[in-house]
């Protein structure tokens, strides 16, 4: 009988070596026997009889953790994770340091995290936690390094916000693996995490050439560096493998318009046109860009002839607005946000746009004021809105109201250059100079402001008045 088991194992050690390292085993012989077996039957598609082999396995040895470990990997690799944890888990509680144990695990912890998305909770910040604490003993304990648990751990890392690990552990994958794409982008993305543009960009530019599958991701993280025609040039390589891409075409001509190419950006937007004629982004590219470049009657054309043949598209409504206001055409911006409002009455963007254009222009304030009103049942929190209201009432004379209204919108956009002038506008009407230079002061610290040579006189009449 012994002679028989031993030619029986001699036969199955080659037959598993897709299923991982056998490990080292203080147990009995029945159980290594039956470990191995498991291993054979698995290999040859015989999942019930390698399961019950694993578990006489673990009857035969009730104290191995290297048993009950491998039972976990083994539901693991069919995908069954409530009976893969609960195996993993007991097998921790026999040694904690488990390498298979640990590693099945950690793995599943990922899942959790990752089927969270982007809500953070408690729980997910405690099973994230969780899941780098199994992969980190996992990958200490393991004989050779585990690639895959490498790269896990720097998802998660980066995930966490700790970005310097997430390099070092991504720079090791690279190392082992220098063609690895997805290896190559998970490591730019940890610089970028980790607010290191440069190291990002490097990290793929020297490989787009070989790898355009990267360009797309390089791109990004040009604009992002302010580098709008390498993001141009970058996307360019990315259409030549993605030619009816129109997410990188739209990428493609904005970073060129942010690159002051308006003639080209027009361009691509003309062609992306014909290509995907259903897709508004480019007929409204092409607008901008022309108006940009100085044609701007040809710019409004583009967009008078698109809202003509789809009425109902009201983004395009909205960027035809734009460049009325923006041309000096405030009666015809008004006629098309009526236009947009008479369709969709509860459009709180439409309602607040016209109720600041009526509030700019310094006519019917009283609509003005019951448009954003309307605006503010549907969003009461906007501070946008309330800056509009604000500003309406200012232009009316209601003072105290207009305070109250400017003062919430100030506070929810305290980086708004157009909120804060408009709140140390209301504070110099009601002689409150220190707080009107203070108001004006950080519409200079913030986006910068549409006139800001006025901002700044008018901050210097007001010193001029205080020291009076």
């Amino acid at each position: 009988m012994l002679r028989a088991r031993v030619l029986i194992v001699a036969a199955v050690i080659g037959a598993f070596a897709g299923l991982g390292p056998v490990p080292a085993f203080a147990q009995t012989p029945d159980a290594y026997f039956e470990f191995l077996m498991a291993r054979r039957l698995e290999s040859e598609g015989n999942n019930p009889g390698a399961l019950a082999a694993l578990e006489r396995a673990a009857k035969a040895s009730p104290e191995s953790a290297e048993v009950k470990a491998e039972i976990a990997a083994f539901h693991y690799r069919r995908n069954q994770r409530a009976e893969a944890e609960k195996a993993a888990r007991a097998a921790l509680a026999l040694d904690e340091k488990s390498v298979e144990a640990n590693r099945v695990l950690g793995h599943i912890l990922t899942a959790v995290v990752e089927s969270a998305g982007d809500r953070p909770s408690l729980q997910t910040a405690a099973t994230l936690k969780d899941a780098i604490l199994h992969l980190e003993r996992s990958l200490a304990g393991a004989p050779a390094a585990d690639i895959q648990v490498q790269y896990t751990l720097g998802q998660l890392y980066i995930r966490s916000g700790d970005s310097d690990k997430a390099v070092q552990m991504l720079t090791r994958v690279l190392g082992q693996n220098p063609n690895s794409v997805p290896g190559r982008l998970m490591l730019a993305r940890a610089h970028a995490a980790g607010r290191d543009l440069p190291g990002a960009i490097s990290v793929l530019d020297e490989v787009v050439e070989d790898e355009p599958r990267v360009a797309a991701a390089l791109g990004q993280y040009q604009e992002q560096a302010g580098r709008p025609l390498d993001a141009a040039r970058s996307y360019t390589i990315a259409l030549a493998q993605q030619p009816t891409n129109a997410d990188l075409k739209v990428r493609r001509i904005i970073a060129l318009h942010a690159a002051k190419e308006f003639g080209r950006a027009a361009g691509f937007a003309a062609d992306a046109r014909k290509q995907h004629q259903q897709d508004a982004r480019f007929p409204q590219l092409q607008a901008r860009a022309l108006f940009d470049s100085g044609d701007r009657s040809g710019a409004i054309a583009v967009l008078e002839q698109t809202v003509r043949s789809s009425p109902s598209d009201s983004a395009t409504q909205f960027a035809l607005v734009d460049l009325y206001q923006d041309a000096g055409r405030s009666s015809d911006a008004e006629r098309v946000l009526r236009q947009i409002i008479a369709n969709e009455p509860a459009n709180a963007n439409a309602l607040n746009t016209l109720g600041y254009l009526l509030a700019v222009r310094g006519d019917k304030l009283d609509e003005a004021i019951t448009l954003v009103r309307r605006a503010l049942e549907k969003e009461p929190d906007n501070g946008a809105y309330l800056d509009t209201l604000g500003w309406a009432l200012f232009r009316k004379g209601d003072l105290n109201d207009a305070e109250k209204y400017l003062l919430a919108a100030a506070e929810r956009l305290p980086g708004n250059s157009e909120v804060q002038d408009h709140l140390g506008d209301l504070h110099a009407r009601r002689g409150r100079w220190q707080e009107a230079i203070a108001a004006w002061g950080r519409a200079l610290e913030g986006e910068p402001p549409a006139d800001k040579p006025a901002v700044e006189r008018k901050i210097a009449d007001a010193r001029t008045k205080l020291r009076r």
